[in-house]
């Protein structure tokens, strides 16, 4: 139907002149749009990120973000990738940015970057609250539990455009921490994040989740607090408990290994929970322990 089409008509009641008036607004405006609606999920902060379309150029601020990207299928999309992690060798080409550290900025601008993915609690904050200012899309991630790890696998997707992927990744992750010792009886065990001073974990830490779905208990899970020092006469009360160890010792070990695997809470967990998992079944091969 033409503008002309669209005019009054003559002899009609004053419903139908209703009904035209309507008709003639939809061929003024033009067809409905149907294009692609806005990206959005929420990140692991509350705080809602949104896209125009799906991310087509990443930096990612920590390792285990980078993992994140890499597992829900959107390498491709990345630019450059956080400092601190050996690179697979499809991302050895990528420039490193990022950290614990502060990042340049000026770099992160020539990077030009449609969306960042950070650490909340490992980058500072202030640059993070700059980036975003910038107008470049931040998703702070900051898992608390083994099923945060499934939401932002599926959410970097939805926001790299690769759902489908990501999807099949989640679900992957989710089916191999869900272990049978899970249900056995928690065995106590003593996490050591280093040795002088003596560092170990309080409750509120997303490793607590890795142990209990290997049916292990952090002892001191009843302290709310992450990292902390502990007094030498409690680490020495605590040292004939089962020993989980994030120390790396860069030898090549299978502990070496499981100490890389818990270093960061990715999708690599998966193997870590397996693994903790063997043990607490007994089922370990001479040195895992």
């Amino acid at each position: 139907m033409g503008h002309r089409d669209c005019g009054r008509q003559p002899g009609r009641g004053p419903g139908l002149k209703r009904l035209f008036a309507a008709v003639a607004c939809a061929c003024l405006t033009g067809p409905v749009s149907h294009a692609n609606p806005m990206v959005s999920v929420v990140d692991d902060t509350g705080s809602r990120v949104q896209l125009e379309r799906p991310a087509q150029r990443i930096v990612t601020l920590s390792p285990h973000a980078t993992e994140l990207v890499v597992a829900a299928g959107a390498a491709p999309a990345l630019v450059a990738a956080a400092s601190g992690l050996e690179p697979a060798p499809e991302l050895a080409h990528l420039p490193r940015i990022g950290g614990p550290g502060g990042i340049d900025r000026e770099r992160l601008l020539a990077l030009r970057p449609d969306l960042v993915i950070a650490w909340q609690s490992g980058n500072r904050a202030s640059d993070l609250d700059w980036i975003a200012r910038t107008g470049i899309a931040v998703f702070r991630s900051e898992p608390r539990t083994l099923a945060d790890i499934v939401t932002a696998l599926r959410s970097v997707g939805r926001l790299a455009g690769t759902s489908e992927t990501a999807a099949a990744a989640a679900t992957r992750f989710a089916a191999a921490v869900d272990t049978p010792c899970t249900h056995l009886p928690p065995l106590r065990a003593y996490v050591a994040v280093w040795e002088r001073p003596a560092l170990s974990l309080g409750g509120r830490h997303w490793l607590n989740d890795v142990l209990r779905r290997a049916g292990f208990r952090n002892a001191l899970a009843e302290q709310d607090r992450g990292v902390m020092q502990v007094a030498p006469e409690a680490a020495l009360a605590l040292a004939s408990l089962p020993r989980v160890s994030l120390i790396r010792r860069f030898d090549g070990s299978p502990q070496d290994r499981l100490a890389d695997l818990l270093s960061r809470p990715g999708p690599r967990l998966a193997e870590a929970v397996q693994t903790l998992c063997d043990r607490r079944m007994g089922n370990v091969a001479p040195g895992r322990r």
